[in-house]
């Protein structure tokens, strides 16, 4: 588990690579309290829903493989509807999908929480979400 877990805080820094190659970024103390206070409200309320109401719903009714599938792509597929890229929307349910393995696996759902909130932080921080 501790290697998932580190490969879930690894990838989720990835997103920060993109700002090694931008000059332009100027992190002002109101954008990083924008992306602190922003990214904790949504990674805790899309983490209670998805991966701890729809999950926990879901195991109980149908398999967890199928409750794992349908809550994965539900995510991903949320962020389309919000305009994001479908792209990013194959890569946010993939996300969603490895998202719930941890929280089946870990039986918590804090680690897709820190997980979620270091990736806003960092669409925030690369102007993708503003």
């Amino acid at each position: 588990m501790r290697t998932f877990l580190f490969l879930g805080i690894l990838g989720s820094c990835s997103v920060f690579i993109p700002l090694l190659f931008d000059a332009r970024l100027e992190l002002t103390s109101g954008l990083i309290l924008f992306s602190l206070f922003f990214s904790l409200v949504n990674a805790t309320i899309e983490e209670l829903l998805y991966r701890g109401a729809m999950l926990t719903f879901l195991k109980d009714i149908v398999s967890t493989r199928y409750a794992i599938v349908v809550t994965g792509l539900s995510f991903g597929l949320l962020h389309l509807t919000l305009g994001i890229s479908l792209v990013f929307t194959v890569l946010f349910s993939i996300g969603g999908l490895y998202y719930a393995w941890v929280v089946i696996k870990s039986n918590s759902i804090y680690p897709t929480i820190c997980f979620h909130f270091v990736i806003n932080v960092g669409m925030v921080w690369n102007g993708w979400i503003l």
